[in-house]
């Protein structure tokens, strides 16, 4: 352990020398100069989360890890490995998986975070999620203080934000509307804020297959996906937002256009917000309604994660910096921006292993995840990883940067 924190205090030393040397990037042209592929930039995973109530962990989180041990055994070999890599904890104890709490989102920009992800859980009708099954089962054994939740919100009709339905539902902006408000206003008091990256997660179901009484989460259709688009561009304005046309250009394909290194510097984007799809387990026929007669994105106002060769390809993602080092720097040295995670469900911040987090800033992935941006963590050791000066450092992967001091 003594160890651990030894490293971890020298790695912070180091990345704050190096924010340091950056400097804010907003009077250096040189700096300026570099295109957003060429910068890396810190942000955080599930942005957006409150804790939950203890006693809704203590009343779910064991149906939970019984069902995703039950999916494991069900697994392929090659699906199973698939989940250890994404998920090297094992998932075995929900509660301490889901034991992080974030900063208010606009507390989180103003320090220099340049990445928030946002979980979108469809409400066309509104209502369906404000009343959580735990918090009906909780009233019913006399419980009168639950953690509070946005009830009027909840019931209007709209995308919402949270992580899990009936599970972990506690946002700081329950519906996508009010998270891009947060972003604009932000936005507004800061104009010439370096480009920030929203990732963005649909959730395809919830826990209604394994647990009697669990909301049903609606299907992500077409006019689910073309909400989120209507309410970016009503919200925010098509010209604070950099999309894959604005990408593509004349080139044939957005991915010709990302292998072409067509991104903007980071003046040009300067008061953008670029949206970027995952796509959970790449199931892309789940994405359909968004990529129908639109193979480059034509039109839309966010980008999807997807794989070499596909014509939509400018994003990837690759969480564990770990094991998928190699696939990381050879995606950035082409073109591609990238997304890893510096921990995954707080094993790393727990253990004080920063083995993660120094493998994702080395990798040269642009886009890097934490539960922890400041030291001591809520586990009261030292494993963080701190926003960069200005939002942003020189990737050395994919640019010629300036030597540190």
């Amino acid at each position: 352990m003594h160890k651990n924190i030894i490293g971890g205090l020298a790695v912070g030393a180091l990345l704050a020398s190096s924010a340091a040397a950056q400097g804010s990037g907003t009077t250096a042209a040189p700096a300026d100069s570099l295109q957003i592929n060429q910068i890396q930039v810190v942000g955080t995973h599930n942005s957006y989360a409150l804790p939950a109530d203890p006693r809704v962990m203590a009343l779910m989180a064991p149906r939970l890890t019984a069902l995703m041990q039950s999916m494991v055994k069900m697994m392929s070999p090659a699906q199973a490995a698939a989940m250890q890599d994404e998920h090297p904890g094992g998932l075995t104890d929900m509660a301490q998986t889901l034991d992080y709490v974030q900063m208010p989102l606009q507390a989180q920009l103003r320090s220099g975070v340049r990445s928030l992800e946002i979980d979108l859980q469809p409400d066309p009708k509104g209502g369906i999620y404000a009343d959580p099954l735990p918090y009906r089962q909780l009233r019913e054994q006399g419980v009168t203080d639950l953690a509070p939740i946005y009830r009027e919100e909840l019931a209007k009709p709209g995308m919402k934000v949270f992580h899990v339905a009936d599970l972990d539902f506690r946002s700081q902006c329950p519906t996508l509307r009010s998270c891009l408000t947060l972003l604009k206003q932000w936005s507004d008091s800061e104009p010439d804020h370096s480009p920030v990256f929203i990732l963005l997660e649909p959730k395809m179901s919830g826990l209604e297959r394994a647990i009697p009484g669990a909301t049903t989460v609606p299907p992500f259709d077409k006019a689910a996906f073309d909400e989120i688009d209507d309410s970016i561009r009503s919200i925010l304005g098509r010209d604070r937002v950099f999309t894959p046309d604005d990408l593509r250009g004349d080139m044939p394909t957005l991915e010709a256009a990302a292998l072409a290194r067509r991104w903007p510097t980071v003046a040009e984007a300067r008061g953008k917000f670029l949206f970027l799809y995952l796509v959970p387990g790449m199931n892309l026929p789940a994405f359909t309604p968004y990529l129908d007669g639109r193979p480059s994105l034509q039109g839309r106002m966010a980008f999807v994660q997807g794989k070499p060769g596909i014509a939509h390809t400018a994003f990837m993602l690759f969480d564990n910096a770990l094991t998928r080092n190699a696939e990381i720097r050879s995606a950035v040295q082409k073109g591609y921006l990238v997304r890893t995670r510096a921990d995954i469900d707080t094993a790393d911040a727990r253990k004080n292993d920063g083995s993660r987090r120094d493998a994702a800033m080395e990798s040269g992935a642009q886009i890097i995840s934490t539960d922890y941006l400041t030291a001591p963590n809520v586990y009261a050791n030292p494993y963080h990883l701190a926003p960069f000066s200005g939002g942003w450092r020189c990737n050395t992967r994919t640019a010629r940067c300036p030597p540190t001091r």
